[in-house]
């Protein structure tokens, strides 16, 4: 009698998860940490919840395979490439997410947004065009394009400022260098760089900061009246060695680094570099809800691991849903 009983308990949970789950897709009240997408199944999921205590929902149908999405930091909206290769809109911020073509948006293969969400941008490295876009009340206009870009070529990563400003990193054979474009403006050399980890903007400004995996640093890049003077704030002594990642808090007091096994945060105002170890392989540093947490895995058939970088980094797990439960719910 004791272990059929433990059987009925068992089923009961099992019918009882997937409701719970289908339920809070239809909820706005309840925390949103963000969304992961998973490349290698194209899924599109949400997390449910705050770090240390949240759950992924089933995946966000769209009406479409998903082939590749990026996600806006503030976590309200993406960009999102359909199986026909066309970039489409996501909102993210009603209980249905809904997607609708971009109208006039250039084809890309790469998609970025600024630290607000309120601006994007749209890259082709076959044409070398870069498009700029603004989102206003939750949608997107097309903006200029920044037409600089074929004077100097090699580029290999951008980033995205909240005033259109955009960071660009080119690389030769003999290293590479930081600039800064505006549209109809000629490009701005802000400093060298031996290779590539990662660009990121301050919310709310044009300063930003360069991860260099060569030189195993970061470096700040402050604005001053549309001019900017870069300087070495992190080095293999604060942890930083062959990052490949790089994000600001919102608040802008700690720059993150990822770097194999874990990452790296630094404290701007002055202080103690921590390394905040992870059971993973981190393969990136996505901003998620809150301004301090960042995505480090995507991996959905295992525990996602995220980063909370402040006084006392951790990491936390989102867990999996076991594929079992998973069915019963579809």
């Amino acid at each position: 009698m004791k272990s059929s009983f433990g059987r009925l308990v068992l089923a009961a949970l099992i019918l009882l998860v997937p409701t719970l789950s289908v339920a809070s897709t239809f909820s706005l009240d309840a925390p949103v940490l963000g969304y992961v997408f998973d490349p290698e199944t194209g899924e599109l999921r949400r997390m449910d919840g705050f770090p240390g205590a949240s759950s992924l929902s089933a995946p966000i149908d769209l009406g479409f395979p998903i082939m590749q999405a990026v996600l806006a930091p503030d976590q309200k909206s993406a960009i999102v490439q359909d199986d026909q290769g066309r970039m489409m809109w996501v909102n993210l911020a009603v209980a249905l997410p809904s997607a609708s073509p971009l109208e006039g948006a250039m084809a890309a293969d790469r998609a970025m947004f600024s630290p607000s969400g309120r601006r994007a941008a749209l890259y082709s490295s076959a044409t070398g065009r870069l498009q700029l876009l603004e989102v206003l009340d939750g949608r997107p206009q097309l903006g200029d394009e920044v037409d600089s870009l074929e004077s100097i070529g090699g580029w290999k990563g951008f980033a995205l400022s909240d005033s259109g400003t955009v960071l660009a990193a080119s690389m030769g054979e003999a290293g590479g260098a930081l600039y800064m474009l505006k549209p109809d403006q000629l490009p701005q050399r802000v400093g060298g760089i031996e290779s590539l980890g990662g660009l990121a903007f301050f919310s709310g400004s044009d300063d930003a900061v360069a991860a260099d995996a060569g030189a195993n640093e970061v470096l700040l890049l402050r604005s001053d009246s549309g001019w900017w003077q870069a300087s070495s704030v992190a080095t293999v002594n604060d942890f930083v060695e062959n990052p490949f990642a790089v994000q600001v808090t919102a608040d802008g007091r700690f720059v993150a680094a990822a770097v194999s096994g874990g990452v790296a945060s630094v404290p701007l105002g002055g202080g103690v570099a921590q390394f905040t170890p992870c059971a993973c392989a981190p393969k990136a540093l996505a901003p998620l809800a809150g301004g301090s947490t960042f995505l480090l895995t995507d991996d959905t058939s295992s525990p996602l691991k995220v980063v909370e970088v402040g006084d006392r980094s951790r990491v936390l797990f989102v867990p999996a849903i076991p594929r079992e439960i998973e069915e019963i719910s579809q």
